[in-house]
């Protein structure tokens, strides 16, 4: 029987922490299951929480450590388990009790290294209503690399990845404060990719307190670092994708500075654009300096983990 590990990091997210452990407790299927939850340095109740609320599982781990950020608690929660599949979920998101199910018939049935699902944003959990789920709209690509730098996949709670081939690959970049981009382009080279159109895990919607909502310069940020070294130690990636990697990183950094920070000039981001058509090639520099324009513009805000 093959066996998914639950890899749950946790900063600070007791109110949800009920419903995010029976989501997990309550998933169907014939797999063996490991529990590992990693309490990132919470300052609320998060880690109580979390010894009262899986009491009455089994194989459950609880990890307590100083506050890291979310790429170094998944990293945490990943060098612990034992799974044959990593099934990573949100401190904040629940999972369709057919979720693991769906994810692992779909990643066995096409020798994938990772398969990827809808995610939905609601107002309370409490109000979802499960319907009957299976796996719609299938969609496989082989060679996932480019495709994976062109639309930035990630993502955790919809998504199941071979356990094995994230180690391999390294898992997430723990120079990185968010998890899950660096941990899809490490594996993009191993295998091809899945993704249904199945609707198979939810979050809560219009909390300042996740990152998608409260910390959209570093998540922004972290995209282009997360291409900055995964480009910069991969001596093996054609020039092609080095490109598109620096266009997208550039785009990234000018339309964060002109739509956050209203900066409407023409500024470094444009003019690094115009080299890389006219034949500058100096990839890593490129993107490097994409992260570096965050640094240059920040005000008020700050960014955790900055490349060198």
């Amino acid at each position: 029987m093959v066996k998914v590990s639950f890899v749950c990091p946790v900063f600070n997210k007791q109110k949800y922490l009920k419903n995010v452990i029976n989501s997990i407790k309550n998933q169907k299927g014939e797999f063996d299951k490991e529990f590992i939850f990693i309490n990132d340095g919470s300052t609320d109740l998060s880690l109580e929480y979390l010894k009262k609320f899986t009491k009455k599982l089994k194989k459950v781990k609880i990890i307590d450590q100083s506050n890291r950020g979310p790429a170094a608690a998944t990293q945490q929660g990943i060098e612990c388990s034992s799974g044959d599949f990593l099934k990573l979920v949100g401190g904040d998101d629940i999972l369709h009790p057919d979720c693991t199910s769906i994810l692992l018939n779909t990643i066995i049935k096409n020798k994938s290294v990772g398969v990827f699902s809808r995610y939905q944003l609601v107002d309370d959990f409490n109000k979802v209503k499960f319907k009957k789920n299976k796996p719609s709209n299938l969609k496989k690509i082989n060679s996932p690399l480019l495709d994976t730098v062109k639309s930035s996949f990630s993502g955790t709670s919809p998504n199941l990845y071979c356990n094995k081939t994230v180690k391999k690959s390294g898992g997430c970049n723990t120079k990185i404060f968010v998890e899950d981009f660096s941990l899809v382009l490490g594996i993009s080279t191993f295998g091809n990719f899945c993704f249904i159109d199945s609707v198979t895990s939810f979050g809560p919607k219009n909390d300042k307190n996740r990152i998608m909502e409260g910390r959209k310069t570093q998540l922004i940020h972290d995209y282009n670092a997360a291409l900055f070294y995964f480009i910069s130690k991969k001596s093996n990636i054609s020039n092609e994708i080095k490109k598109i990697a620096c266009k997208k990183a550039l785009g990234r950094a000018e339309k964060w500075g002109r739509r956050l920070k209203k900066k409407n000039s023409f500024n470094r981001m444009n003019w690094l654009k115009l080299r890389l058509f006219f034949g500058y090639n100096n990839f890593n520099e490129i993107i490097r300096s994409s992260c570096l324009y965050f640094y240059e513009n920040l005000d008020e805000e700050s960014i955790r983990y900055k490349v060198d």
